[in-house]
């Protein structure tokens, strides 16, 4: 069984008599703004710190246009990390740490109401909803039980806004539940609608591949990711996902040196520190070294994820899976125990307590 994959209020001070007193005398002062906040190493243009402040004026799928004075700014989509708008409500801060603290249902009803406190604010109301759908997706992945909650509020969301900011990523977390319940024809058909916004197709392909892979289609799959991968940069998301989706097709095509090699590339990319990207590259390492026969190194992979990157509510209890089940093939029952119980008592509602 195989895991599809995917984050993301500024304080007012109070005016002070002297602050007051430069006002009236005609000084200037900083104007209340939102801050496009752009991902980590961005090179973008202008910027500050790795922001960029000013109105946000626009948003579609591809950029958000900020006005800089009397001046404006084209920010592409693919180079932010996220926005946080004048004036949102403080909810979305709380939203945002129950989040990151893996408290996802909790995090989904903040989102909710946000979008509720923000009625005036259509960005702040979509960026909320979005955010909602998307906590939604990431439990449904733990708790099978909340999948068609998931569905139902990511369908809603992709119509409602079908060129806005977060589309891509929406798109992206519907065809992962969608894979996850098996649905090939509906993941299909939403990677069909995703190939064709703006900066999206590289996405898209990898998902096909993925589609194709999970139906037994190697050839199809690693076709598609070849080309993929002559094209994408070095070090880029591109490929890395692609890189990723290769290895997984080339374990299913029994190519084990091919499939371990590429992972490895993974591995060695991205900074150590990079939770996403670590323990899914550690699980599809273990995912083919134990297609190898290699239990002992498989179970070295997913230690890893483990130890390290217990962090991913998506990626750890995959691990936690195959390390128990790795511990009963060497014959460690105690360790075997162990593990499944951790499973059973921090993911309780995860299908992997149910895998076999």
């Amino acid at each position: 069984m195989t895991s599809p994959r995917p984050v993301p209020a500024r304080r007012r001070l109070p005016l002070t008599i002297l602050g007051a007193a430069l006002l009236m005398a005609g000084t200037a002062t900083v104007a209340p703004a939102d801050e496009v906040i752009l991902v980590t190493g961005s090179t973008f243009k202008p910027s500050t710190g790795g922001r960029v402040r000013g109105q946000v004026q626009s948003e579609n799928s591809g950029e958000v246009v900020v006005q800089l004075g009397n001046s404006t700014t084209n920010v592409p989509t693919d180079q932010i990390a996220s926005i946080r708008y004048d004036g949102q409500p403080a909810t979305i801060q709380l939203a945002e740490s129950r989040e990151n603290a893996g408290q996802l249902a909790e995090a989904a009803e903040l989102y909710k109401k946000a979008a509720g406190e923000a009625v005036d604010k259509p960005f702040v109301v979509q960026s909320a909803l979005y955010h909602e759908a998307a906590a939604l997706a990431d439990l449904a992945l733990i708790d099978p039980e909340r999948a068609k909650d998931a569905k139902d509020r990511l369908v809603r969301f992709v119509q409602k806004y079908p060129t806005g900011r977060h589309i891509i990523s929406a798109r992206e977390d519907l065809t992962r539940i969608q894979l996850a319940a098996g649905d090939f024809s509906a993941a299909g058909a939403n990677v069909a609608e995703l190939a064709k916004l703006p900066k999206a197709a590289e996405k898209a392909a990898v998902l096909k591949a993925r589609i194709l892979t999970r139906q037994g289609k190697n050839d199809e799959a690693l076709s598609e990711l070849d080309r993929i991968l002559a094209s994408a940069p070095d070090h880029s998301t591109a490929q890395r996902e692609a890189r990723l989706a290769k290895a997984e097709s080339l374990a299913a095509a029994k190519k084990y040196q091919e499939a371990e090699a590429l992972v490895r590339q993974v591995i060695l990319a991205n900074p150590a520190e990079d939770v996403a990207a670590q323990s899914s590259a550690y699980n599809t390492l273990g995912d083919c070294l134990r297609e190898a026969n290699r239990p002992k190194d498989a179970l070295l992979a997913y230690l890893h994820t483990d130890l390290l990157y217990g962090k991913d509510r998506i990626e750890h209890p995959r691990a936690l899976f195959q390390i128990a089940k790795l511990f009963r093939v060497l014959k460690q029952d105690g360790r075997a125990d162990e593990y499944a119980q951790r499973l059973r008592t921090e993911y309780p509602r995860s299908p992997w307590v149910a895998a076999k």
